[in-house]
């Protein structure tokens, strides 16, 4: 009984979370990985970027300004 109150209780949380998601483009930072049709805007420099796809593969691109 427990296992399946914590598990709908986790669910639940979960669920509430997802409109809390930015999309890429909305994300600030100058630096995007893009991997497997995946885009993550997270990074502030180009060494961060490429570190966290070294070894994933993946390429690293600047952010467009708009």
């Amino acid at each position: 009984m427990r296992t399946s109150i914590l598990a709908a209780t986790l669910i639940a949380m979960t669920a509430g979370m997802i409109p809390l998601a930015t999309p890429a483009d909305a994300q600030g930072a100058e630096w995007c990985s893009r991997r497997k049709g995946n885009t993550n805007c997270a990074y502030e420099t180009r060494a961060q970027c490429q570190a966290a796809v070294s070894g994933r593969g993946g390429t690293c691109v600047q952010r467009k300004r708009r």
